[in-house]
């Protein structure tokens, strides 16, 4: 289930390998490739795994769904777009990249 509210606060409802049901808050929208991804967190537990999602649609506030990324290679890839837009912005402990890496 995808929430969207006017203040573009977007949040998912994902089942976990347990069969429970999380909800994740969209942190940012990435673009890889022509491709727009969601990188979204859970909401009760900020140590928890991100979760990166491809945009179906037009409009990511809008979007007719996310889908899963199946692919570790592409998910690092986005994840590393993420961490370089918002190193300043986030903890993520001790990455690799300057502030003068651009993409």
């Amino acid at each position: 289930m995808l929430f969207d509210t006017d203040d573009n606060y977007v949040a998912l409802e994902l089942t976990d390998e347990d069969g429970a049901t999380v909800l994740y808050e969209l942190l940012d929208m990435v673009e890889y490739d022509g491709t727009a991804y969601g990188v979204f967190m859970p909401a009760e537990n900020a140590a928890g795994n991100v979760a990166i999602l491809r945009l179906e649609g037009e409009d990511a506030q809008k979007a007719e769904g996310y889908v899963p990324v199946n692919d570790e290679d592409l998910e690092q890839a986005v994840f590393d777009i993420f961490q370089i837009k918002n190193m300043n912005a986030f903890d993520f402990g001790g990455n690799s990249f300057e502030a003068n890496d651009l993409l």
